[in-house]
């Protein structure tokens, strides 16, 4: 699966980012449109020392939901 990663340095598209497993009453979602936000543009510039998959505001559909 993609995933847009920030290592505390540089964002990277990971072509390989491991599929989540799903805890209950969550859904897989795939993204179709992807938007950043203020706080994306902090965090690059070194905001609370976050590394991670960025992204919080998408547009997608239900691939997965558990139960």
């Amino acid at each position: 699966m993609q995933a847009l990663v920030y290592d505390g340095e540089a964002l990277r598209l990971r072509e390989d980012y491991p599929r989540p497993v799903l805890p209950p009453r969550e859904a897989l979602v795939r993204v179709r449109l992807a938007g950043i936000c203020n706080t994306d543009l902090e965090i690059v510039r070194g905001y609370m020392g976050f590394r991670g998959v960025l992204g919080h505001e998408f547009v997608g559909t239900e691939t997965k939901v558990s139960q």
